[in-house]
């Protein structure tokens, strides 16, 4: 599967090479402002450190982990996660977790789920704000964002059947997961529905959390999306926030598709385009997008990196220890 997505990114990259104007493109990062491209990072460290308190808040009950290790177990599945985009960096924090703090993987997985699912309802409401807006939107962009609707409409009903009627949920799962994988794996399977479940369940009863789960992942993705605008202005060139917010929604959309290692030609195609479509101009949104690769890239590995080595995370030991028979903890059996 790598070695497909490689391709792919390969190929995506060509097209990007063959279709964009690199002499101008090299032109407009000779014009960069680095007073702007430092505020970006800076803004970036905020975001990661905001997602890293909402994931704590979610995972509060299962286990109190402090702060500092939750930022940092964030930033090392993050660069996991880049560097392997199959997912990897949700299944990443499990197994850290499990390794510095001993925590099953049958009980933070779900809060995993949880805490990715909140930004997936801000990146489709910042969208859906986009496309209500009067912004004009066609072609590939409205199907894209025709895609976001459908996945928030889906997202907000299986929240509400999460909250109101798990047992239906978790009855029809259990009619519907084939039984040729087994009992084993289908009890797993079925244990961690049941977890991510109790997750929104949980949430559901308790509206102040919920409230400000929300609105910590409205500010991440609100950043994030500052950032773009920030390094915009830094190549001087002026967007209109609205535009960057829409663009940005349609931009984390595309990271489900899966890509190559360190999202190389998928973010330079996907970025270029949606922001050019948008109004940005194309050689605008292929400077910013090759900046942004860059400095996400810049983040990540010393981040991440910095990360592994604080916490004294061993990948392979960390992959060792999912193999080892899940204990339950001595408190707590949800979210």
């Amino acid at each position: 599967m790598v070695a497909g997505q490689t391709l792919l990114g390969a190929g995506l990259l060509t097209a990007w090479l063959w279709v964009v104007d690199l002499r101008a493109v090299g032109q407009t990062l000779g014009q960069a402002r680095w007073g702007y491209i430092l505020l970006a990072v800076g803004v970036s460290i905020v975001s990661t450190w905001i997602r890293a308190a909402r994931w704590r808040a979610i995972l509060r009950p299962v286990a109190l982990v402090p702060r500092l290790d939750v930022w940092l177990i964030s930033l090392a599945s993050s660069l996991i996660s880049f560097l392997i985009p199959l997912r990897t960096g949700e299944l990443a924090r499990t197994l850290f977790l499990k390794q510095r703090h001993k925590i099953p993987i049958s009980a933070s997985l779900p809060t995993v789920a949880v805490d990715r699912s909140f930004d997936l309802l801000a990146v489709l409401v910042i969208g859906a704000v986009g496309a209500l807006s009067g912004l004009r939107v066609a072609g590939v962009m409205s199907t894209a964002l025709a895609l976001g609707a459908a996945l928030f409409a889906s997202f907000a009903g299986f929240v509400v059947l999460a909250i109101f009627s798990q047992e239906r949920v978790l009855a029809l799962a259990d009619r519907f997961l084939p039984r040729s994988l087994g009992d084993p794996l289908r009890q797993r399977l079925l244990g961690i529905l049941h977890g991510l479940l109790e997750g929104f369940t949980a949430i559901g009863r308790t509206p102040k959390a919920l409230i400000g789960l929300i609105g910590l992942s409205f500010v991440a993705n609100l950043i994030d999306a500052g950032v773009l605008l920030i390094l915009f202005l830094g190549l001087g060139t002026v967007v209109s926030p609205l535009v960057v917010m829409t663009g940005f929604a349609l931009f984390s959309i595309t990271f489900l598709i899966p890509s190559a290692p360190g999202y190389v030609g998928s973010m330079e195609a996907f970025g270029s385009l949606i922001f050019g479509a948008l109004g940005a101009g194309q050689i605008a949104a292929a400077s910013t997008i090759v900046v942004y690769h860059a400095l996400n890239t810049v983040l990540l590995g010393l981040g991440g990196g910095l990360a592994i080595w604080a916490l004294g995370l061993r990948p392979q030991a960390a992959f060792r220890s999912a193999l080892e028979s899940e204990r339950p903890l001595g408190s707590g059996t949800g979210l």
